[in-house]
């Protein structure tokens, strides 16, 4: 099957498990059904076992896109999910360095249009999220208003809009297979060295 496809199939699975762990967790935090943390809803049982499957997955697939970045990317969201969000700030650490290695690795080239206005809608969503996130962290004078809001809609957006931007990353010819694709550095007689590309190990 096509890597795109089963792209798209993935971002529709992690949209469809976010919006129940937020209406599941969400009524239990605020009383009633008002956006809350993203984080907060996947880090609560069972939803963090479901989420750390998925960035499970998402690091094996990532493989075949041959970057480092992005493994290490999607490697930080699945740590930032084995840690409490209530007992240590690492979740925090984590899910910010992990987002910049995503964003950074899917920067659109100058002659893609349509992923050049994703890439800066992303950003500017994420802008807002941020501002948020600082002001109930910093600014908000009640627990209520730092715990449920509309405002984490913003935090939504950016996260399923940033795994989305993956799509343009893949090739749209690229099939999914189980193949780890690495770049070798050959040296010859006269001991200079060289890259070999294409290099392939079977499983």
């Amino acid at each position: 099957m096509l890597f795109r496809r089963v792209w798209l199939i993935a971002w529709a699975l992690l949209i469809t498990m976010c919006l129940l762990a937020l209406w599941d967790v969400s009524e239990k935090t605020c009383g009633k059904h008002i956006p809350i943390l993203l984080s907060r809803a996947l880090t609560t049982d069972p939803w963090r076992g479901f989420i750390l499957v998925f960035n499970l997955l998402a690091v094996g697939s990532s493989f075949s896109l041959n970057s480092i970045v992005i493994v290490s990317g999607f490697l930080g969201f699945l740590c930032a999910f084995l840690v409490s969000m209530f007992q240590t700030n690492a979740h925090n650490a984590l899910i910010i360095v992990s987002a910049a290695c995503i964003m950074y690795e899917c920067k659109p080239p100058v002659n893609e249009v349509l992923w050049k206005i994703h890439w800066w809608g992303t950003l500017v969503v994420g802008f807002v999220c941020s501002g948020w996130l600082l002001y109930s962290e910093y600014g908000c004078d009640t627990e209520y208003c730092a715990g449920c809001s509309w405002w984490y809609i913003s935090e939504y957006l950016f996260f399923w809009s940033m795994f989305l931007l993956m799509w343009w990353r893949i090739d749209p010819k690229e099939v999914l297979h189980d193949r780890i694709q690495f770049v070798a550095v050959a040296t010859d007689d006269t001991g200079k060295k060289e890259v070999v590309r294409n290099k392939r190990i079977e499983f």
